[in-house]
């Protein structure tokens, strides 16, 4: 038997997906399911809150000199003021205090982990995140982390050059719950399984059903064959009275 009559035949391919639809359907609904029953019930729902501040290391708007405000050395002086400020947002001198002023339960570790402080963009705005599993402790958090590291830029840097944008309001919205693309993932992930599975069986399987699986795998001309005649047919039954 040569690599050309064993190669399968597009054909071939398109009768084993529909010899095994049924298959292939039932493993994708289940993927589907699955997947949908995990992401509503199996994750822990986060939720992230944020608050932004300014950075300026120039005091020329309050003072009213507009021009010195906006220096191009003042601005890429903010920017980097940005970057190191974002450090000391989460130093241990910052989060040690929020710990105790909110009698949190949690370590500094822990919350090292739950804050994220970050430049937005190239500009001169903080932005303080953080995630926790309940959406009012996570804006009371980042709103008390903000209001400390304020105070310690004033305490250790002796400057007043940050001023709160926004504050951070409770998000309804978890972070890490996203139905609609685990969904979308479970029914391609258990397309391509139910498929694999398909070929797969149907490899192993040689038993002979037709024709040409006789020519396929013992390499024997067919002679004749018998019908499938279906005796409880009413068409057999009516011929049988005459």
């Amino acid at each position: 038997m040569d690599f050309v009559e064993d190669t399968i035949e597009l054909r071939e391919i398109l009768q084993i997906l529909k010899n095994r639809r049924k298959l292939i359907v039932i493993i994708t609904v289940l993927a589907l399911l699955i997947a949908t029953g995990f992401t509503m019930f199996g994750i822990t729902p986060l939720y992230q809150s944020s608050t932004t501040l300014m950075v300026n290391s120039s005091k020329g708007i309050l003072s009213g000199d507009l021009a010195a405000s906006f220096d191009l050395g003042s601005i890429n002086l903010s920017q980097k003021l940005v970057v190191t400020y974002s450090e000391i947002v989460k130093s241990r001198i910052v989060l040690d205090q929020v710990i105790r002023k909110l009698d949190l339960d949690i370590s500094y570790g822990t919350l090292y982990e739950m804050t994220l402080a970050q430049q937005v963009k190239t500009t001169e705005i903080l932005k303080i995140s953080v995630s926790d599993t309940d959406p009012e402790r996570a804006s009371l958090i980042a709103n008390t982390i903000a209001e400390v590291f304020v105070k310690e830029v004033i305490r250790i840097l002796k400057a007043d050059n940050v001023e709160t944008i926004d504050r951070a309001i409770p998000n309804q919205a978890p972070i890490n719950i996203k139905l609609g693309l685990n969904a979308a993932i479970s029914l391609v992930l258990g397309l391509m399984l139910g498929v694999f599975i398909a070929f797969a069986l149907e490899y192993l399987d040689h038993t002979i059903k037709t024709e040409e699986d006789v020519k396929k795998y013992l390499d024997l001309p067919v002679l004749g064959a018998i019908p499938d005649v279906d005796l409880n047919s009413p068409k057999k039954r009516g011929r049988n009275r005459l």
